[in-house]
């Protein structure tokens, strides 16, 4: 058995959190652990072992369910991961969660620190992030990227090639912002997208995962001023590409205010 679904990312856009609901429907098969990622389309080394080494290592415990699928972050920003998805996978149904950029530059940024990669404040790893990419290119690190705060949320570009490759009724983009508001209608949207019943979704509260952000961690204003200069057009034209107002995320209003993922519990509204 192949995926009938992926969701392809974004990182640090509340994927965890989509997942492990997902998971617990009976209807939806997700390998029983989501890390390590597959990211079998994406890493160049894992996809030339071929789909049916994938199919083995991921997907031999499904026991009939009707949505199958598997989650990895890195495949809205591979370069070459929608055209590889397409070759192997064409009638695949595509999740996409997007938040922020600025926000998820910053999630991933102490996500990286703790992971023990990070050692340069903020401000500086935003500054030297084309350096230290170009440093990693020839590394065992280059492929994963894992300094690419700003390219990582250049949703537009990212987007698009997937667009080129898939009917856009293949694909679901959920925003960050509707997950924390609305988790049950989310939830329940990606359901009937996946052609399952909203109605077997476990009940109980939804709780924020993987989360990364310390309790009170300061962006600069003029770092943030920074960040909106460098999102803005790619925010104005994913706007346009998916069909909504997304200007409130390089908004001036919330310079200088506290980031942080403190939420323990997502709405219930």
């Amino acid at each position: 058995m192949l995926p009938n679904f992926l969701i392809i990312g974004a990182a640090r856009c509340g994927t965890t959190t989509l997942y492990n609901q997902l998971q617990r429907h009976p209807n939806i098969y997700l390998p029983p652990e989501k890390r390590p990622e597959p990211h079998f389309f994406y890493k160049t080394a894992e996809y030339a072992r071929g789909i049916g080494y994938y199919e083995n290592k991921y997907f031999t415990a499904w026991r009939g369910q009707k949505a199958v699928g598997e989650a990895s972050t890195s495949y809205v920003f591979g370069s070459r991961v929608a055209q590889r998805v397409c070759e192997s996978l064409p009638g695949i149904k595509l999740i996409c969660l997007l938040r922020n950029p600025i926000e998820r530059a910053f999630s991933s940024y102490w996500h990286t620190v703790a992971s023990g990669i990070e050692r340069l404040p903020f401000a500086e790893a935003i500054e030297r992030e084309q350096e230290r990419a170009a440093a990693l290119a020839s590394t065992a690190l280059g492929e994963l990227a894992p300094f690419a705060y700003v390219e990582r949320g250049l949703y537009h570009r990212q987007l698009e090639r997937w667009f080129d490759e898939f009917d856009p009724a293949q694909m679901l983009v959920v925003t960050f912002d509707e997950l924390v508001g609305d988790p049950r209608g989310v939830l329940a949207d990606v359901a009937r997208f996946l052609g399952v019943s909203p109605g077997d979704l476990p009940n109980g509260e939804i709780k924020a995962e993987n989360k990364s952000v310390p309790i009170g961690a300061y962006m600069a204003p003029e770092v943030r001023r920074k960040l909106v200069e460098a999102f803005r057009d790619d925010v104005y034209q994913l706007g346009r590409l998916i069909g909504r107002d997304l200007t409130h995320w390089i908004s001036d209003t919330d310079a200088g205010r506290p980031l942080s993922e403190h939420s323990p519990v997502l709405s219930h509204r």
